[in-house]
Parts: C-alpha cells; sequence; structure tokens
C-alpha cells in the first residue's frame, strides 16, 4: 500500500507533504496537560538520517541458539534414532523448513535450524498432549525442557519459553492467569514499559491511531449530545487522549457544542492494579477537562460480565465499542459477548485482533499460531535495538500476560469458529478503513526508525506486519 505510484496520487489530492488525521493535527496542537500517557507521537524528522536503520547491535545478554542448544543436548539425534517426542501429525504450518545441503562452514547454522525444529516438535507434541486430554504425558515433556529454555536467549527461544509456561498454566486446572502487577512498583515499572514499546515500536501507536481514526469517522460528525465508548482493551488508556483531542478539533472547527463522553472499561484484576485504574482515570479526565469536554470514567470487572451492567443507550447517546478479538480467559466467549455488545445497538464496534487469535484451529494449532505470533514481534523488538533490561520489563508487563491469556482462553472455547465468522454470524458487518487512515498508517510507518514494518490491507481493516508476520489488525465493524 505504500507503493511510489499510490504516494504520489496521495500528494496530488491534497495530502501535501502534511501528516494525515491524527498525526496532522498532533504537529499542530498543544497537548493539553502533562499524562503518564503520550498521546503524541515523537518521531525523528524523516530526513535524518537514523543511526537504527542500521543493523542493530546485538542482545548484550544473548545466549547463541546455536550454542545454547548443543549445550542442553537439544541438537538432532543422531540419523536413525529419531526425535525423543513425536512430531505433530502431518505437516506444521509453522513447520521450519529444512535446508538444502550446505558446506562445510555452514554446518553449524543447519544444527541449529534442526535443533530449533526439534525443540518445536516438542513444545508440539506437549500441546497435542494436552489437546487429547494426556496432561500427565503433556507435563512430562515440559519438564524435561523446563531447565532448557532461557528468559535470555534469541525471539524463538524466549517465545518457547513464554508459551511452555502458558501451557504449564492452562494445564493447571482452574486456572485463569496470574497478575504481574502485585505492586506500586510494578505499576510504574509496567507504565515505563509501555512507553519504551510506544517509543520504539509502531505496533502501539498503530493500533491507537488506526482504532481512533475509525471511531472519529463514524462518530465525530454525529449531532448527539453523548458518546459513550465501551472498552474491552483499555491497557494503560493513552488511545483515549488521542480520540478525545481529535474529537475537540473536528467539533471545535464546526462550531458545534462539545458532547459529553462516557468511557465503560472492562477490565481484569488480573491485568489491571488498581492504582493503574486510578491513574488512568485521573488522567484522562484531567486531559478532558484541559479541552473542555465533559466526561465520565468507569470500571466494570470483565471476569464475570453481567448483562445488567451493559446499559441501554438513552435517547441521545451514540455507542461505540472497541473489542479485542483473541481468546481469553478473562471474558466469556466472543460470541458471547457480540450478542451482549449487539443488544447496545452501537453505532460502530472497533475489532483488535493481535495476531495470535486462532480460536477455529484445534487447541494444538492454536498453541503453535500463538508461538509464531510471539516469536514475529519478539524479533521486531530486537530489530528496534531496546537495551535487554528493557525489552525484559516489555516482555513481562505487556506481552507475556497476553501470550498466558491468549492460550487458557482457547481452553473455555466450546465452539471453534473464526472471529469473522463470529461477527458474521451476529449480524455484524465490515466497514472498509477510509482512505485517510490507509494514509496515516503509510505516513507513520515513514516515521519509524527501523525498516522491516508494513501495512496492508486485509479486505476488512489494515493489517500492521514485521516482516512476513502478522502483528495487529484493526478492523470497523456495524451490525
Amino acid at each position: 500500500m505504500g507503493s511510489p505510484r499510490r504516494a504520489r496520487r496521495r500528494r496530488e489530492g491534497g495530502l501535501g507533504w502534511q501528516l494525515p488525521g491524527l498525526l496532522h493535527q498532533y504537529q499542530h496542537q498543544p497537548t493539553p496537560g502533562t499524562t503518564f500517557f503520550m498521546p503524541i507521537p515523537s518521531f525523528p524528522d524523516p530526513n535524518q538520517r537514523s543511526p537504527l536503520i542500521q543493523p542493530p547491535p546485538k542482545r548484550p545478554q544473548s545466549i547463541g541458539d546455536d550454542l545454547y542448544l548443543a549445550r542442553n543436548r537439544l541438537l538432532p539425534p543422531p540419523a536413525g534414532q529419531g526425535h525423543a517426542f513425536p512430531p505433530l501429525n502431518g505437516p506444521s504450518p509453522f513447520q521450519l523448513q529444512p535446508s538444502p545441503p550446505l558446506s562445510h562452514g555452514a554446518m553449524k547454522t543447519t544444527a541449529a535450524e534442526a535443533a530449533q525444529q526439534q525443540l518445536l516438535d516438542e513444545l508440539a507434541a506437549a500441546a497435542k498432549a494436552a489437546e487429547a486430554g494426556n496432561s500427565i504425558g503433556a507435563r512430562e515433556i515440559l519438564a524435561r525442557l523446563n531447565h532448557q529454555l532461557p528468559l535470555l536467549g534469541k525471539p524463538f527461544l524466549r517465545s518457547a519459553s513464554y508459551l511452555k509456561e502458558a501451557l504449564l498454566l492452562a494445564l493447571a486446572e482452574g486456572h485463569h492467569g496470574g497478575c504481574h502487577l502485585t505492586s506500586p512498583l510494578d505499576v510504574a515499572l509496567k507504565l515505563a514499559a509501555y512507553k519504551t514499546f510506544s517509543d520504539h515500536s509502531p505496533v502501539l501507536q498503530f493500533t491507537n491511531f488506526t482504532a481512533t481514526q475509525a471511531l472519529i469517522d463514524e462518530i465525530a460528525r454525529s449531532t448527539s449530545s453523548c458518546i459513550h465508548v465501551i472498552d474491552f482493551d483499555l491497557g494503560v488508556g493513552g488511545q483515549w487522549a488521542s480520540f478525545l483531542q481529535e474529537l475537540a478539533h473536528r467539533r471545535g472547527a464546526g462550531g458545534a457544542a462539545l458532547p459529553s463522553v462516557k468511557l465503560t472499561a472492562f477490565v481484569s484484576a488480573a491485568s489491571h492494579h488498581p492504582l493503574e485504574l486510578r491513574l488512568t482515570r485521573d488522567n484522562i479526565a484531567q486531559f478532558a477537562a484541559d479541552l473542555g469536554i465533559p466526561f465520565q470514567f468507569s470500571a466494570i470487572s470483565a471476569d464475570t460480565i453481567n448483562p445488567a451492567e451493559l446499559v441501554s443507550a438513552t435517547a441521545d447517546e451514540v455507542v461505540a465499542v472497541v473489542l479485542p478479538v483473541g481468546c481469553s480467559a478473562r471474558a466469556p466467549p466472543l460470541p458471547a459477548i457480540l450478542r451482549l455488545v449487539k443488544q447496545l445497538a452501537p453505532k460502530i464496534v472497533i475489532a483488535i485482533d493481535h495476531g495470535a487469535d486462532r480460536a477455529d484451529l484445534p487447541f494444538s494449532q492454536h498453541f503453535l499460531n500463538c508461538f509464531q505470533s510471539c516469536m514475529f514481534l519478539l524479533d521486531s523488538l530486537d530489530a528496534a535495538g531496546i537495551d535487554a533490561d528493557s525489552t525484559c520489563k516489555i516482555e513481562k508487563f505487556l506481552i507475556q500476560p497476553r501470550i498466558e491469556d491468549a492460550v487458557l482462553g482457547r481452553g473455555k472455547v466450546d465452539k471453534p469458529i473464526a472471529w469473522r465468522s463470529a461477527f458474521a454470524a451476529a449480524g455484524f458487518a465490515p466497514v472498509p478503513p477510509s482512505n485517510l487512515a490507509e494514509a496515516q498508517a503509510d505516513c507513520l510507518l515513514k516515521r519509524v526508525q527501523v525498516r522491516g514494518f508494513h501495512v496492508e490491507k486485509c479486505g476488512v481493516g489494515l493489517t500492521l506486519y514485521w516482516q512476513c508476520g502478522e502483528l495487529v489488525t484493526v478492523s470497523a465493524w456495524r451490525c
């Protein structure tokens, strides 16, 4: 979508060299108040040469995959002896492709690739055993790997470690995921990790800006006196500062009175500390007050959603919903949520797919899809040149909890169904992304310091990729 011809048409169509949409507003409007989230992106000058475009430095504490695997006896067995654990039946869609015959100098790389394939086979065998109800066999396989996978290392090993831990949690009956925020210090570390992630990777800003643009496209022209947003993916709330600022600009430019905004967030005790919620509420409220927008915030437990808490909209209230579509152990299955959401007659529903959801596949294949998604994301982090300590915090507070939730949530799915099919079955129809949203995504990536990210129009939305791996898809739906 970023071809020279299309880019030239956009410039000739009136965009010029200005930033489109939200990004353009952020370049020319002051930010009211100072908050712990930063809605204004701090991109470097695109005309300046970024040092991160060059090959990034190696993580200082990384352990070479080939050396580590050899040390832990994970190198391939001698010919004829087979693998310690059987691979999946049939070819796996994520199977590492065997290398052609190489020279003697490349044998070390070949051995490392074969060792990685063996490790992947063992993880797949554990997932297959769990899928078949053989928890003892799955635990035996994971026990063999328990002391063989480091928290440090290359993306493949770190991803395997996180998926191994997630599968262990899934094998513990009644476990719904642990809380990674146990103290105010953890909250501070999570906020710092969030800011580092946002500063160095386009994933968060792409998600927030694309979702906000879709909301603005649908509801900014509404004359309703109240906008009610129901958010099942709150994070630290920085995206709502972006939304409020753009809403004030759109309504203010037309001379219309600013509407009141109600934000209802469904959160889990396993994902949000009470201090984090207070900071989120106070900062968004202050931001809205600086803009002159009446604002209300309420947080509702997502662990046991009560339909009565989803109060029907009033006559002069427009409703919008932001909904992650992945499997979750902290919320009801997606079809059940969609039935509740439809009762509110929302004007727009924003679906966010973080790339790991394949609820239509058997558990073992969903598990491998989570592994692949995690590996792509960690690889993009390493390419950004983030220091090892910051990367560990990003993974601990932002990535590992999402992986655990996706694996545990798949166990709650009674009837496998793809999320797009669930939307269609519930009576929702996709809304194509606007040209402005597409141009905005292009512009965002031009200001990213690392090359390798790209955006594609996926039919129902916009998808951000790292190399060939899907990271996140944002789409809009109407009922």
